[in-house]
């Protein structure tokens, strides 16, 4: 049996592979998200600037994006792909753009000092490449470019600033009178350096905001997976109007209690000497395709699986929650098992497969409801005297060659519950069963149209 540790590691691989395969689609959407944003940037200085060379360069420079795009999407498709695609594209995007941004475009026929490269206010398209490497899910990537996007500039800038004749400010600059400060913004070769530290900062803060969002998404997505498959597991056992109160509830079965309910168990007669003369994958084929059906009667009548002992099924009826037809219920669910199991007989037997004949017990009584087992494995259970009672009403089924076996504790309920809900069993009397040593009051039901139906082979 695997250890903790084990089902840890397994369960950190399958979280890996669901993150890998995250961070897939994830560059498959920035890309598409890059060639929306390219479009529409380069519509915008379509319509907005003069067609001449130097307009040609800068939409050149937007397809030289996309392409750089294109190749790191057709890389991270592959399930084969590196890690460090996704920081080679962005490291290129960054550098390739904080060049674009700060260096004098090479057709403008206006010639302008380099600082006035850094009053055009072009700086905010960095913040866009930042925000597209969020989109692959990936943390550590959102951190580094938000950090490469940040050293870049700072590198731009400087480079700006190391040109001959260009003017920073001695002290603060917002220290200065007015006039002062007018004079040196209206100076072309003057540089904010305050304002490109806020830039600077600016592009940290936001790559960590991005970097804490694509973080926080992974954690939701985790918790999602984990509730999905808590509600999937819950699903195979509970009817659908349960389940959603049992994901939702903290405690939803409560403390250790003793509750009435009805219990009902269903099996396939001669199913051991089925299984003994049959390949293992025709036994458990039969048994999936019988529980399948069973179970879903049971969850059509708002019962609960509780339990599957082989080819045996145990259905509760009153768990979680107490109803005020939990007896009716669990009657007319083994009647409509009988039933379900004559319409799959139709299909068996057209198929030439042989038709199943399957016993049924119920009874209804105290219990006792709690969750047993350990932290790690914690599983809920239905223990007494009415289970027992139950189990063996099913297996005197045989000797008294009946389709069901109810408990009269079980009728007496479900007349309680609706005095004029019709019965079809009938009163058998007294039988003592194994285990008990006063005899249980027995109603048996007996299907006309299931008397030709026989037991599985041997």
């Amino acid at each position: 049996m695997p250890t903790a540790p084990t089902l840890e590691l397994r369960r950190y691989s399958r979280l890996k592979n669901l993150r890998a395969r995250a961070e897939r689609q994830g560059a498959a959407l920035q890309f598409w998200a890059r060639t929306a944003s390219l479009a529409v940037i380069s519509c915008f200085f379509s319509l907005t600037s003069r067609w001449d060379a130097s307009l040609l360069f800068v939409l050149a420079g937007l397809v030289l994006f996309q392409l750089v795009g294109l190749i790191q999407f057709l890389f991270a498709r592959r399930r084969t792909a590196r890690w460090w695609i996704g920081y080679l594209a962005g490291t290129l995007d960054i550098i390739l753009l904080t060049v674009l941004l700060v260096t004098p475009n090479p057709f403008s026929l206006e010639v302008a000092p380099a600082a006035m490269q850094l009053r055009e206010g072009s700086f905010k398209f960095l913040l866009i490449f930042v925000c597209l490497g969020a989109l692959t899910l990936s943390t550590r990537l959102a951190l580094y470019l938000g950090a490469l996007a940040a050293l870049t500039w700072a590198i731009g800038v400087g480079w700006v600033i190391s040109h001959p004749g260009t003017v920073i400010p001695a002290t603060n600059l917002y220290s200065l009178p007015m006039t002062e400060r007018l004079n040196l913004y209206l100076n072309p070769n003057f540089v904010d350096t305050f304002a490109q530290a806020t830039n600077v900062l600016v592009v940290l803060i936001i790559g960590a905001i991005m970097a804490l969002v694509v973080f926080r998404s992974r954690h939701l997505s985790e918790d999602y997976v984990k509730a999905e498959r808590a509600r999937a597991n819950l699903a195979r056992h509970f009817s659908p109007n349960v389940v959603d109160q049992l994901a939702t509830d903290d405690e939803p079965f409560g403390p250790v209690r003793r509750q009435d309910i009805a219990v009902l168990f269903a099996d396939i007669v001669g199913f051991t000497h089925y299984s003994e003369d049959h390949p293992a994958e025709a036994v458990f084929e039969l048994l999936r395709q019988f529980h399948r059906r069973m179970e879903q009667v049971v969850f059509d009548h708002h019962g609960t699986v509780d339990n599957y002992i082989g080819d045996c099924i145990m259905a509760t009826f009153g768990v979680p929650q107490a109803s005020h037809d939990d007896a009716t219920r669990a009657i007319q669910c083994a009647e409509a098992m009988i039933a379900a199991l004559e319409d799959w007989n139709v299909q068996r037997v057209s198929r030439g497969y042989p038709p199943l004949d399957v016993r049924i017990g119920a009874q209804y009584g105290a219990v006792v409801i709690g969750a047993v087992g350990s932290e790690r494995n914690l599983s809920f259970a239905v223990v007494g005297d009415t289970v027992n009672v139950a189990s063996r009403l099913q297996s005197l089924c045989r000797e008294l060659q009946a389709n069901i076996c109810f408990g009269s504790r079980l009728i007496e309920a479900a007349k309680a519950e609706s005095p004029t809900t019709p019965l079809n069993a009938r009163d058998h009397g007294p039988m003592s069963i194994r285990g008990r040593d006063e005899p249980v009051h027995v109603w048996v039901e007996h299907r006309a149209e299931n008397q030709g139906a026989i037991a599985v082979p041997a």
